[in-house]
């Protein structure tokens, strides 16, 4: 599980952000989970809300960096090449030159870890990882610049892996090539399977590729997209595809003999394909307990759904692995009365940009909010919390055509 995660400097997060899953209220019933030999329950759900460009996108962002960064530097990054997909904060003299940084507070295996990294554009300047096993911090790596130092609770082999560790690679990049079992439980934590950000997937033109399982169906039936099924069907040319090639199409409920038809994946709306991919993503982090990362989660879902997708993570009936999703929206109804799932304050993240651009993530909690009393949507939308766009009237003026003289 994840418990918190801490970014500085990367895209607008000039100043170290953290965004946080440690609970801070009780919540009965919610499928927290508790961090073993620490008084912490980790949340199944974090939001984060503010107006466009206040940098929502940017943390979920740095999470898919972040995670690239542990999966593929060792092996992807090219020796004599910048470091790709860097992002130093743009808006001001030396930010650029100054080195961004990554820390995850993470609990794998029943142990609690932290890990980071700190790097500029061509090389690993920091990376750490330390062990909580007993409550009590237990060194294992400790670099600064091509300097590394074990600590003796790691083994293996340590200096041989260290000799083929490049300045623009992580030393746990590099473990995991080189099958070290103890570090590896911790990279796999940051795999595709695990660690679901960004990037990971096909956009939502392309087909499915195999039958959708009966747990899909349910939830594709669920969302009442007319869908009754799935089959395997070969198309033709008309439909924008090679001669007999299969694809995977939907059954809808339709006026024919057999009472259902297929539709081409091209013709399905936009909300349904959308649907189908998030639901690929959250089934996978539910049935191993992984961590999804959302942009823009609801953009093109009603209310309803994307209430329902939250309620899979936050019911222990489905979600018994203990999986996290993590995401951003303009869909303040979640912060509402009015709807059947509804964020705790400790579960609600604000952004906002300072006069200089810059990004503040900060917490619903640090605002007294009564759960279930207060309107916290209404108060948010009056900028009772901030997070919301300041929207100079005056300016529309401009848009007035002159009036002519008589």
């Amino acid at each position: 599980m994840l418990l918190r995660f801490r970014v500085t400097n990367f895209a607008s997060l000039r100043d170290e952000a953290e965004l946080s899953l440690v609970a801070t209220d009780p919540h009965p019933g919610l499928a927290t989970r508790p961090v073993p030999r620490e008084k912490l329950d980790a949340l199944p759900v974090a939001g984060i809300f503010g107006p466009n460009a206040s940098g929502k996108s940017n943390v979920i962002k740095a999470l898919g960096f972040a995670r690239d960064a542990v999966r593929l530097s060792h092996q992807r990054w090219l020796p004599e090449e910048p470091i790709p997909g860097r992002w130093p904060f743009r808006l001001d003299d030396d930010s650029g030159t100054r080195p961004s940084e990554f820390v995850f507070d993470l609990v794998v295996d029943d142990v609690r870890y932290e890990f980071g990294f700190s790097l500029n554009d061509e090389a690993i300047q920091q990376e750490w990882l330390y062990a909580f096993p007993k409550g009590r911090r237990q060194v294992y790596l400790e670099r600064e610049g091509s300097s590394l130092h074990f600590g003796n609770h790691l083994t293996g082999p340590r200096e041989l892996i260290a000799e083929t560790v490049r300045p623009n690679s992580l030393f746990l990049s590099a473990a995991a090539t080189h099958n070290h079992a103890q570090l590896g439980r911790i990279y796999r934590w940051f795999s595709p399977r695990q660690m679901i950000a960004p990037g990971d997937e096909p956009p939502s033109r392309r087909p499915p590729h195999t039958l959708p399982d009966e747990r899909m169906l349910a939830l594709l039936r669920f969302a009442d997209l007319g869908i009754v099924g799935a089959a395997v069907v070969q198309s033709d040319a008309t439909r924008g595809a090679a001669p007999f090639e299969p694809q995977i199409e939907f059954l809808h409920s339709a006026s024919t003999e057999n009472g259902r038809a297929t539709l081409p994946w091209q013709w399905e709306s936009a909300g349904t394909r959308s649907w189908f991919d998030l639901l690929q993503l959250a089934v996978r982090a539910l049935d191993v307990g992984g961590l999804l990362a959302v942009d823009d989660l609801g953009s093109e879902l009603h209310p309803l759904l994307t209430a329902s997708l939250i309620r899979l993570f936050h019911q222990p009936e489905t979600n018994p692995h203990g999986a996290q999703l993590i995401f951003n929206s303009h869909d303040v109804g979640l912060l509402g009365r009015h709807r059947e799932i509804r964020l705790a304050r400790d579960q609600v993240w604000l952004t906002e940009k300072d006069g200089s651009g810059a990004t503040r993530l900060y917490p619903l909690s640090e605002f007294r909010v009564r759960g279930g009393l207060d309107d916290v949507e209404g108060r948010y939308l009056k900028g009772r919390y901030g997070a919301v766009p300041f929207l100079d009237h005056e300016l529309l003026d401009l848009l007035v055509p002159p009036t002519r003289a008589a």
